[in-house]
């Protein structure tokens, strides 16, 4: 099932298509600016007309309830033996991928499946644009990041993700780190082969952070070398006192 992205109020990403000839439900996607629906015909549904509906978006920052009339389905007649064909046909289908390709000039990530792709020692420009995020509130933490990052900005806030150049190409998970609120995953991107001679900047601390834990561990093996350099004098000295 296709339809252009808006081209009515309540089609847009995460959408159901629901019918009672179907298998299970079908979600809109994301397809640059065409929502693709993929649902299958249940393998024992009876012949008949079936409607088609939408249904609300699985997503629950969106919170709309959808309940309407999209279209209609026409089952044919099928034997017992095509019945289990079917069924064979259905079970061998690999699973359908849930990633969605947004326009190049929207901010990312416009829904959670909204998969960018990006080189190993690149950068990604994340920003909230459910607006539900407070300054400073919450921090963007994933595997393939050269460190956590901290989102700034009044109401609609962002943060520069930077991609380490060890990073494997595949695919990578968003984690969404709000203060007092349990974690999410957030958004996913995929790292592509790093370009030649990628190198990582030293890690320094965002503005407004506290000293980096490295200045600390410095420290602490300072304090602990002045330590030992005042045990090895004292031993020495005793060792040379005549008893």
């Amino acid at each position: 099932m296709t339809t252009e992205a808006m081209r009515s109020g309540d089609a847009f990403s995460g959408v159901r298509v629901t019918s009672p000839a179907f298998a299970a439900d079908g979600t809109f996607r994301m397809d640059d600016l065409v929502l693709n629906a993929v649902a299958t015909i249940s393998c024992a549904a009876e012949p008949g007309s079936y409607e088609v509906r939408f249904g609300s978006s699985r997503s629950e920052d969106i919170g709309v309830e959808i309940d309407r009339l999209w279209g209609r389905v026409r089952v044919a007649p099928a034997d017992a033996a095509q019945r289990e064909e079917c069924a064979r046909q259905v079970a061998a289908r690999p699973p359908e991928s849930m990633e969605e390709r947004y326009p190049a000039d929207s901010e990312w990530p416009a829904s959670p499946w909204d998969v960018r792709s990006v080189q190993a020692g690149g950068e990604l420009h994340a920003e909230d644009g459910l607006e539900i995020g407070n300054d400073g509130m919450v921090e963007l933490s994933s595997p393939g990041f050269t460190r956590p990052v901290v989102m700034h900005g009044d109401k609609h806030v962002s943060a520069t993700v930077r991609i380490r150049c060890d990073a494997r190409p595949g695919l990578y998970v968003v984690h969404w780190n709000e203060k007092g609120k349990p974690a999410k995953e957030w958004a996913r991107y995929r790292v592509t082969a790093p370009p030649a001679g990628c190198h990582d900047p030293e890690s320094s601390p965002q503005a407004g952070e506290a000293a980096s834990s490295a200045h600390w561990f410095l420290g602490a093996v300072a304090a602990l070398a002045a330590a030992g350099v005042g045990t090895w004098a004292w031993l020495r000295l005793r060792r040379k006192t005549p008893r």
